[in-house]
């Protein structure tokens, strides 16, 4: 029992396509005192400026720009109190950085910093929701998003100038495109929308309006604006010949919302008046289309990306034709148009749904990358779903590159193209990926080896798992135990913690199950040595209170728990209320060294552990090393109430004041 116990607890990784990838990948902390990164830039000399949210000394929400080298080491900052919300972020031709998003009354505001990032040089407000942004040479900004303002300040002669009906019930919402000039004036802004929708039902039909919002905007060759969103708006309007001329959207009685997305073009000069546009549908007509994300290649052709159900326009010889998995809410998709809107050149789903495609650019070589997050076949419900970064070849055939990263949720990183055509992630838990010119192996994740979350400080004697792509042998190995405790290399590979050598559990070429030592100071300095070379890593903090994570058993969704009588814990094996159930859990310190395989379990009375669920805190039984696992295995026992709601049992582990997320048992009167 104890083999199984041990295998099911330290070597249970998770697949969603094999690993792709050729350049090296360096992956670098973010510091959590600068807040959560939601967007990233590029600029021209290849820094990176992360745009991220955190709360002021005055209990205020605000953004901070947080510039940084190549190499992710931090530059500069400013601090945004203008901006609650940010959406966007692009750099000008010199070298400016405009970041766009809402302040906290939800105007939307338009910034340009200066490349030093020393002051704001303009600030643009519009009474909308500013979603997306990008510039032309000249410095000229062009932005979209959505707005119900009968306000908006569209200009003479613009495309559409009539604002989005109102009543008492509510109001539509039209897209919009502005040009905004270098000085921060609004040179030419339109209405792109529509209160046409369909509605059936009677009554449930007051209050429904259509809704079209911009999610994306970028330049063609020719100066053309080009956006892409979503709509509801049966009458958006369209152009003969375009790919879809009518909407699968609208408002089905007993169905909620269900959109389309929307692909317009504008033509260049002083009018900007329609050039083409269209609808993307599904053939499904009661699951909502998302379009996300956009982008051009050099000859104008279009690839928007988001999240949809079957029926898309995919192509033969596509990467993936049809959508797999069961969500009814749809999965990743790339469609490429062709640069009239009139067909699709291809299209492609991405993975298992649940999943969506975030971000989308193109490099210099015509590939498409893609970014998003991805759900996993049969996934247990208490794994988190990983997010990614994807390569494609420019047919849409070939996948050249595939990252996958930490679980976030239903949130996809950040994107950005370097001027050295590699890209670089931001993941919101407060993770960098910078591509590298240079092929190579790739760290990409580092967790707590219980939780499965991202490690943004570690502690002694914590156990941790390390993923990414070529980091060990391509053979899995089992860690091997000499005189009492693992040793630190398998196949060829070591982790190093400021250059100290970890005991190894589990290697493969894409996970390494490791210890860290105990140390001594605030930070530590992760490496990575295999035979094809060292793996540069983040530097984590050190904590000094516990980092606690509850081992999960990957078959069941569960705890990997201990029924009293030794069995493992399941639905078809629950246990008893009244009796003794036994979890494990990490990060709570050790009373053995590092890769010590324990030989006697002993109380731990250094620190508090408890037991504790939605009704009451329950003292433990025993709390302390895990005898006959490796050091750093905490095995917790605790004493079920004699009364039990139902037929599982949720709670928390509490260690030193810090609390794990929440798991569950199975149990039965």
């Amino acid at each position: 029992m104890k083999t199984i116990l041990a295998r099911m607890l330290l070597f249970t990784g998770v697949s969603v396509f094999p690993a792709v990838a050729g350049n090296q990948v360096l992956l670098r902390n973010f510091n959590s005192a600068d807040g959560t990164p939601t967007v990233l830039a590029a600029g021209a000399s290849g820094q990176l400026f992360v745009i991220s949210t955190l709360t002021s000394t005055a209990e205020q929400q605000i953004s901070r720009v947080v510039e940084l080298a190549s190499s992710g080491t931090r530059l500069a900052s400013l601090d945004l109190t203008q901006m609650e919300y940010p959406a966007a972020a692009v750099t000008d031709a010199q070298g400016n950085l405009i970041v766009v998003g809402q302040d906290q009354t939800y105007q939307g505001i338009v910034l340009k910093l200066d490349p030093q990032l020393h002051t704001a040089l303009t600030l643009t407000s519009l009474p909308a929701a500013v979603h997306a942004v990008t510039a032309d040479g000249s410095g000229n900004i062009y932005v979209t998003g959505s707005t119900s303002s009968a306000s908006f300040p569209v200009t003479t002669g613009a495309y559409q100038t009539t604002p989005p009906l109102a009543n008492n019930n509510g109001s539509a919402a039209y897209a919009f495109v502005s040009k905004i000039s270098p000085a921060g004036q609004v040179i030419y802004s339109t209405y792109f929308g529509s209160d046409v929708t369909s509605c059936t039902g009677g009554s449930y039909c007051i209050g429904k309006f259509a809704v079209t919002s911009g999610a994306a905007i970028a330049l063609d060759a020719s100066g053309a604006v080009v956006i892409a969103g979503t709509t509801t708006a049966t009458g958006l309007p369209t152009t003969p010949g375009a790919l879809a001329q009518t909407c699968v959207c609208g408002y089905p009685f007993a169905y909620p919302a269900i959109a389309a997305g929307f692909i317009a073009s504008f033509q260049p000069g002083a009018a900007q008046q329609l050039q083409w546009s269209t609808f993307l549908n599904a053939s499904i007509s009661q699951i909502s289309l998302t379009v996300n994300a956009m982008a051009l290649d050099s000859a104008g052709n279009v690839i928007v990306g988001g999240r949809g159900p079957t029926g898309l326009p995919t192509t033969a010889g596509a990467f993936q034709i049809a959508a797999a998995g069961t969500d009814p809410n749809g999965g990743a998709f790339l469609v490429k148009l062709n640069n009239t809107g009139t067909a699709a050149i291809w299209g492609t789903y991405f993975g298992s749904q649940p999943s969506a495609v975030y971000a989308v650019l193109v490099d210099a070589q015509e590939r498409v990358v893609f970014s998003g997050y991805i759900g996993v076949p049969a996934n247990p419900e208490f794994e988190y779903v990983p997010t990614y970064v994807g390569r494609v070849t420019n047919d849409g055939a070939t996948l050249t590159d595939f990252y996958k990263g930490p679980g976030y949720g239903l949130v996809g990183p950040a994107l950005a193209i370097t001027p050295a055509a590699e890209f670089a992630a931001v993941l919101p838990i407060g993770a960098l990926w910078i591509e590298t010119a240079v092929p190579g192996p790739s760290l990409l994740n580092v967790t707590n080896a219980a939780s499965g979350l991202y490690s943004h400080s570690v502690t002694g004697v914590e156990l941790i798992t390390l993923y990414g792509v070529g980091i060990g042998p391509q053979t899995a190995l089992s860690g091997q135990v000499q005189n009492g405790a693992f040793t630190s290399s398998l196949g060829g590979c070591q982790v190093l913690f400021d250059g100290v050598a970890a005991p190894l559990l589990y290697a493969d070429s894409g996970q390494i199950n490791t210890a860290v030592p105990m140390i001594v100071g605030t930070s530590t300095h992760v490496q990575v040595v295999t035979p094809a070379g060292i793996i540069d890593g983040p530097t984590v903090p050190v904590s000094y209170n516990p980092v606690p994570g509850i081992f999960q058993n990957g078959q069941t969704g569960l705890a990997a728990a201990l029924n009293q009588d030794g069995s493992i814990n399941s639905t078809l094996n629950p246990a008893k209320s009244g009796s003794i159930v036994t979890v494990f859990a990490t990060g709570g310190g050790a009373d053995f060294p590092d890769g010590t395989l324990v030989p006697i379990g002993i109380y731990d009375t250094t620190v508090s552990v408890w037991v504790v669920n939605a009704e009451r805190s329950f003292g433990v039984v025993f709390a302390g090393d895990a005898p006959g696992l490796v050091a750093g295995m905490m095995q917790i026992n605790f004493r079920l109430p004699d009364s039990l709601p139902g037929n599982t049992f949720a709670f928390f582990v509490e260690i030193g004041g810090v609390s794990t997320i929440q798991s569950q048992i199975a149990v039965v009167q």
